[in-house]
């Protein structure tokens, strides 16, 4: 009697056992089917998404390879019941704001800086070698120059590939067999030569300096025009045959401190001349207090040229 109680308990435990067993096998299954199809869902709406964008951007950036982080699995992307909306998120155009309205849903997308192709392995150019070692500062002869023609990955960016018209010297000494470079050549330059010794500080006229044309490098703050040099003055010893370069020279003052200067004042109809003292120093286009030497009057000028002066009143 016993046994036979026994053996129906243990059947209904097995029997409420295999029940909870489904119970939670149906439950798991249901789990797969959704996140399988949450799965799914996430997957159609990132490829909506991804072609979307695709159409939406330049047809020069509209490269998948460009696109970052979409393909990540923690990119999550929801079904958009519109179009995705986009826009540059930046101004240098590197990221894309997407978006879609009827959710509220919004994410930042970067796009990969753009990279040149390379070139074609059979690109070459041409250049030009010495057939001889040139020393600094002599001429070039085209006789001594090879044409050759090597791959453009193997050329040096300044490579020399056109002959100007114009004579070629070495900036400095050349090896034979060496590919010159636009560094490797200068021409021949007219340029501004002192023919007398200017003082440091001295007014400097075209009296002093003269245009001429020399083969050897000048520096290439050198001045090649004697117009402009007006109300300037030598910012050092300049001694005869330098090359005046733009370091040499300063803004002259034009009227100093105590010095008798001409003061102008009128119109287009009139003007007066008187002389005046110099009250301050002064540049060109300066204001200064002068004293009219008739009258004592402190009038105010503006600095014209040397020892001259315009009356603002007069």
């Amino acid at each position: 009697m016993q046994q036979t109680f026994d053996r129906r308990i243990g059947f209904m435990s097995i029997f409420a056992l295999s029940k909870r067993y489904a119970a939670i096998g149906l439950l798991f299954c249901s789990g797969m089917a959704y996140a399988q199809g949450s799965i799914a869902a996430d997957s159609d709406a990132k490829e909506i998404l991804f072609n979307q964008l695709l159409d939406w951007l330049p047809a020069d950036i509209a490269d998948p390879a460009m696109l970052q982080g979409i393909n990540d699995q923690r990119f999550k992307v929801p079904l958009c019941a519109g179009s995705f909306d986009f826009s540059f998120n930046d101004h240098s155009q590197r990221i894309i704001k997407a978006q879609c309205s009827s959710n509220n849903w919004q994410r930042l997308v970067r796009l990969k800086p753009s990279k040149s192709k390379p070139l074609p392995g059979n690109s070459y150019i041409y250049a030009y070698a010495l057939q001889s070692s040139v020393l600094a500062e002599q001429s070039i002869s085209r006789d001594n120059l090879k044409r050759i023609k090597k791959p453009r990955q193997h050329m040096a960016r300044n490579a020399l590939t056109t002959l100007p018209a114009e004579a070629l010297f070495a900036s400095r000494t050349l090896r034979k067999g060496q590919i010159l470079t636009t560094a490797d050549i200068y021409h021949a330059q007219t340029v501004a030569i002192a023919i007398t010794t200017i003082p440091a500080g001295y007014l400097i006229s075209e009296d002093h300096l003269k245009l001429q044309k020399v083969d050897y490098k000048v520096p290439n703050d050198a001045i090649s025009d004697l117009s402009g040099l007006q109300h300037l003055a030598a910012n050092r010893l300049i001694h005869p045959g330098s090359v005046l370069r733009q370091r040499d020279v300063k803004n002259a003052k034009l009227v100093r401190r105590g010095e008798e200067v001409i003061l102008s004042a009128g119109s287009d109809r009139y003007s007066i001349e008187t002389t005046a003292t110099a009250l301050q120093d002064g540049y060109l286009g300066d204001q200064v207090k002068l004293k009219n030497i008739n009258s004592n009057q402190i009038v105010r000028a503006v600095v014209s040229g040397s020892s001259r002066t315009r009356a603002l009143r007069y």
